[in-house]
């Protein structure tokens, strides 16, 4: 990755209320890990006196952002991750932290009594649900809009936003929140915020230069309009999404801006039974087979129910593959050694809560139709449901998903470099992941008080940058 097409950027709120303070970043990265994550948000919760759980790490998995130095996730696989160089890996990390601790602290600086605006802006010529069932079961990572829309399986149209208004009613910032990978430029060679810069550019201008922060939906089965693509085609999909997003931005409704609350649950998602010897013999090989295949057939993309990407070389489909094969030998180690594999995936999630705001906080890449399903079953006027939050966990698909097997709910999990070796999870995972939701919202909403729009009190106003 060679090029800049695009700057990366990163914003921070701070909000205050009553004694709780808390920061919130959205980042034009990739992301991390859970626990790479966690470190992260150590250090800047250390920085600024401030626990953990009240900094808030949401990245748009842009799939043109590099790597962050020492990281073992980057959005493209023509990214060669290396830690050969410490000083340099070292020197990055502080760099990078130091930004983001400079910038909260200016945040917590300049607090100041806002008013808040919400409501939903609404785009569904951008995006598409890439899952395509087959006729004779399993599904195909569809890469094509046109075909995608053929399955008729829903994606979300919904641009949640939010606006903060100094006490004169001029504008200090927005969130919007949209479900939706950044995959544009996948494997190119720009560095870019993909779509997300040019969207955010357009709401920006909509805000008389006011900073914007985007915050990654719920986006496990959708992809953009185009992938494998250019700049041109990301910054018209961002000046589609833009304009969408600029069009609801004067008829947000104004809102109660207490209470501030944050809450969060640990759940345990049960995996898949390991697999049994008879299933890791098929599935190497079958993947031993499709690399033989490559020799002679190079444009050869289908193996074990998948199709990877026709735009990869020759190298990158048989390093696809190998990783699929290292994971599986590594099971069969196990297997044979009597080493048990965890049971059980942990999974933390939360919810922040604005006066008549709230916000569903999870690493998941949960598919879109679990968003949708959280957001009707909240009480709360005005829900973003936010992904890629405190860490990528991996994709989380329901039940009918998951047994049509596939690239997100079966081989991402076949892959030890991401976190280690895992199971996918069990089906059964949304069911506990909306569970855990409706328990969190009724943890920070009090039944007796009504939930309804409302201009902010000036005795509760919250204090934001």
């Amino acid at each position: 990755m060679t090029e800049v097409d695009m700057p990366l950027l990163a914003r921070c709120i701070a909000l205050e209320h009553d004694g709780t303070r808390l920061l919130w970043f959205g980042s034009d990265l990739v992301g991390d890990t859970v626990a790479d994550t966690e470190l992260l948000r150590d250090e800047v919760a250390a920085a600024t006196s401030l626990p953990r759980d009240h900094v808030i790490w949401s990245t748009s998995q842009t799939h043109s952002s590099g790597a962050r130095p020492g990281s073992r996730i980057t959005g493209s696989s023509i990214c060669q991750l290396s830690d050969s160089d410490q000083q340099f890996v070292v020197e990055e990390h502080r760099r990078l932290i130091n930004a983001f601790v400079e910038n909260a602290r200016l945040a917590i600086d300049r607090l100041q009594p806002v008013r808040i605006w919400s409501g939903r802006g609404h785009c569904d010529a951008m995006s598409y649900n890439r899952r395509l069932p087959m006729p004779g079961g399993g599904v195909k990572f569809s890469r094509n809009y046109a075909e995608g829309l053929q399955s008729g399986k829903f994606f979300d149209p919904t641009i949640g936003m939010v606006r903060f208004d100094d006490a004169h009613g001029k504008p200090l910032g927005a969130i919007f929140n949209f479900s939706c990978h950044p995959a544009t430029m996948i494997n190119g060679k720009w560095i870019s915020p993909d779509w997300v810069g040019s969207a955010r550019r357009m709401i920006e201008d909509k805000l008389e230069g006011a900073p914007a922060m985007f915050v990654q939906g719920m986006c496990g089965d959708v992809n953009c309009y185009h992938i494998f693509g250019t700049p041109a085609q990301a910054r018209r999909s961002g000046e589609i999404l833009g304009r969408a997003a600029a069009r609801a931005l004067p008829h947000l409704t104004p809102l109660r801006g207490a209470p501030l609350r944050l809450a969060w649950r640990t759940i345990d998602l049960a995996c898949r039974p390991m697999y049994t010897r008879e299933e890791l013999d098929t599935a190497l090989a079958g993947r031993r087979a499709f690399v033989d295949e490559l020799q002679s057939d190079p444009t050869a993309t289908w193996f074990c129910g998948i199709n990877i990407p026709e735009a990869l070389s020759v190298e990158q489909k048989i390093a696809f593959a190998q990783l699929q094969i290292d994971y599986l030998e590594h099971a069969a180690k196990m297997l044979a050694a009597g080493q048990a594999a965890p049971r059980s995936l942990s999974l933390r999630c939360g919810v922040l809560r604005l006066g008549d705001l709230m916000a569903f906080l999870s690493p998941g890449e949960n598919f879109t139709a679990t968003g949708r399903e959280i957001r009707q079953r909240s009480p709360f006027a005005h829900t973003l449901v936010c992904g890629d939050t405190n860490g990528l966990f991996g994709y989380i698909g329901d039940d009918a998903e998951i047994g049509r097997a596939g690239y997100e709910t079966d081989t991402f999990w076949k892959m030890q470099s991401f976190d280690g070796f895992r199971l996918a999870p069990a089906k059964g995972s949304v069911q506990r992941i909306i569970a855990a939701s409706e328990e969190l919202f009724a943890e920070v909403h009090d039944t007796h008080e009504g939930i309804a729009g409302g201009r902010t009190p000036r005795g509760s106003e919250h204090r934001l940058e």
